[in-house]
């Protein structure tokens, strides 16, 4: 079976507005802009990103083109500067991150395949970051979703179709183990939801 998981108030229990107040001080800070100026700009792009209906293109080039426009400036250079903070700044977020441990250690124990299936909303570098701030490791998912690895976010059921697609699966093989209705989206191509709070039933999955 395989078991697709979100990240924010699942495998961590932490909430994605705690995590998010955290990295956008430290990203405002790298910037040298005001927090709002920072939040505001990146929010916008991601949102222009998640609504961009092309379908031959990731999210992470929607967001380039988006981020782009709005500061000016060719996203190289944006590249740069992401890169070095996801590289040498971004550890510091990892301070506001609790992991959900009971299911971190059934997904490390499992023989269930294991789908990284957080929001694609951070690039290759911060998500693995991501899943390694929680205790787990890359090695322990068959796939993991990432902004350039995605061409559509939650709540478009798209994104667990192309995942199943990629994966050459189908929904009977597949359940989703999430807290928002974001996730729940999984059921409209067919895939089980869990929601995190039913203990009981996502511990039988494992």
């Amino acid at each position: 079976m395989y078991v697709f998981v979100d990240y924010d108030g699942t495998i961590v229990k932490s909430s994605e507005e705690e995590f998010m107040k955290a990295y956008f001080k430290n990203l405002s800070n790298y910037f040298g802009m005001p927090f709002e100026e920072a939040l505001s700009l990146v929010m916008q792009s991601v949102d222009e990103a998640m609504n961009n209906p092309n379908e031959n293109i990731s999210l992470y080039l929607k967001f380039a083109e988006a981020f782009s426009r709005r500061t000016n400036r060719p996203f190289d250079y944006w590249v740069e500067k992401f890169t070095y903070f996801y590289e040498n700044m971004f550890d510091q977020v990892k301070s506001v991150i609790q992991p959900n441990l009971k299911l971190t250690g059934l997904m490390k124990s499992t023989v269930q395949k294991l789908v990284f299936a957080s929001n694609p909303l951070f690039p290759e570098i911060a998500t693995i970051k991501r899943i390694q701030f929680a205790g787990l490791s890359p090695d322990d998912f068959v796939y993991i979703a990432h902004m350039e690895n995605c061409r559509f976010a939650k709540p478009n059921p798209m994104f667990f179709k192309d995942i199943m697609d990629k994966l050459n699966i189908v929904p009977q093989e597949c359940v989703m183990i999430g807290d928002s209705e974001f996730d729940k989206v999984s059921e409209k191509v067919g895939i089980r939801f869990v929601h995190i709070a039913d203990e009981d039933e996502w511990e039988k999955l494992f």
